[in-house]
């Protein structure tokens, strides 16, 4: 087993390239929806709307950035944000790497606004992670999010 503190950087999220047909489909489900809460005499909502599409359209475009993360003794690093142990209810580490897929660690948080953070493994061993962590925080199973699945599927 490698010894703490255990550092990698990933990108923050998974990134498609939109192509335009995905604007295209943006502008014209979200500029339908505003007409159709304009004609039902909610103007603000319509507003609402067409200022989320285009500030989703906005984001969808921008690369992710590289985020450092480190698993220490005092807790886990996210950029310069520290998640103390004390303040995690429980951890799950999906080891993929046997998979074409992502290793992820899963912290459940006992924030209310923060339940659930997943940090993607790069070029760390999950198993030296967990058996890390198992040391300080209780391991539980989680998964991932289905919104969080359902926007990753639709390119978000």
């Amino acid at each position: 087993m490698a010894k703490p503190p255990f550092i990698w950087e990933a990108h923050e999220y998974f990134f498609e390239e939109k192509t335009s047909d995905w604007y295209w489909a943006v502008g014209i489900i979200s500029v339908s929806a505003a007409v159709l809460a304009f004609l039902f005499d909610s103007f603000l909502f319509g507003l609402l709307i067409l200022v989320g599409a285009f500030a989703l359209a906005l984001l969808a475009s921008k690369p992710p950035r590289f985020v450092r993360f480190e698993v220490n003794k005092s807790g886990v690093l996210i950029d310069r944000e520290l998640h103390p142990y004390g303040t995690l209810h429980s951890f799950w580490v999906e080891d993929n790497k046997h998979l074409e897929f992502q290793s992820k660690l899963f912290l459940k948080s006992k924030k209310l606004m923060m339940p659930v953070i997943t940090i993607p493994m790069e070029g760390v061993d999950p198993e030296d992670i967990r058996d890390f962590l198992l040391d300080h925080v209780l391991e539980e199973h989680h998964y991932e999010n289905v919104a969080q699945k359902i926007m990753e599927y639709l390119g978000f």
